[in-house]
């Protein structure tokens, strides 16, 4: 039997790290499930859902996790997850989108574009950001619930959202796939 861990690391960003913390959950016997990684702001950050054999405790992935750069240890997260964790399907459903927003670097765009999502009950899935030449940029993995009008939806986010300066463009993700494929 083992016992599955949803794990979170934090340090600066060096080469190697993820090598490090992969083959270190490889030496506890651990298998990996899921895992998100990125850089940012110059540090780090890296997300695990993996499963270890039930001799292997928090402690001693905590420790383990920490031993591999003695000089600055990783700040460690351990969650028990309450229920069994099952890596994302790599299909999404027909209500699968993806949301671009624009606006001048400055506070509280995120806030705003989050909220307003937040208050139409729909969930972001994955987010990056990202500053350049005085523009906030945002990219946001949403589903939207399959009984809405996208394209109403998309015309009140718009005219909600221009008014703090964002603009929003609004694909379904076979779209956007389609059009940003290398």
């Amino acid at each position: 039997m083992s016992k599955q861990y949803v794990i979170s690391i934090m340090t600066h960003d060096r080469v190697g790290i993820v090598a490090d913390v992969t083959n270190a959950i490889k030496e506890l016997n651990g298998n990996l499930a899921d895992l998100s990684q990125t850089v940012l702001a110059g540090y780090f950050t890296m997300i695990v859902a993996a499963s270890f054999p039930e001799s292997v405790t928090t402690e001693t992935i905590r420790t383990t996790l920490n031993n591999l750069d003695p000089e600055e240890p990783f700040e460690v997260g351990i969650k028990i997850p309450a229920q069994e964790l099952r890596p994302e399907p790599l299909e999404y459903s027909d209500d699968h989108f993806v949301l671009t927003a624009v606006g001048p670097d400055k506070m509280g765009l995120l806030a705003a574009v989050s909220s307003y999502l937040r208050d139409h009950t729909i969930n972001i899935g994955d987010l990056a950001t990202c500053v350049h030449e005085g523009k906030y940029t945002m990219i946001l993995s949403i589903d939207l619930p399959p009984d809405i009008d996208v394209g109403h939806f998309r015309k009140d986010m718009q005219e909600a959202l221009r008014t703090i300066g964002v603009m929003v463009e609004l694909q379904h993700y076979n779209i956007f796939q389609a059009t940003n494929e290398v």
